[in-house]
């Protein structure tokens, strides 16, 4: 069962721990993120100084939100 699923159900989802609710919207940022850094890589062509910050901080979002998630999944 997906995590997907129970978020469509509202009595189930509150059952689940809070970690794993957590856990879950934590990955929908962590995939979003990776989404965000693949279109960047995919324009290398045309950097320029904004696209350079956006990547920069996307980064330190990606690598966050990956940090915490070890620290919760332990």
């Amino acid at each position: 069962m997906s995590y997907k699923q129970i978020d469509l159900d509202p009595v189930v989802a509150v059952q689940l721990p809070l970690s794993e609710r957590v856990l879950d919207r934590l990955g929908d940022i962590l995939f979003a993120t990776d989404e965000i850094l693949d279109m960047i890589a995919t324009q290398r062509h045309f950097p320029d100084d904004t696209t350079r910050d956006v990547e920069k901080s996307v980064r330190l979002v990606y690598n966050q939100v990956n940090d915490l998630m070890k620290k919760l999944a332990d």
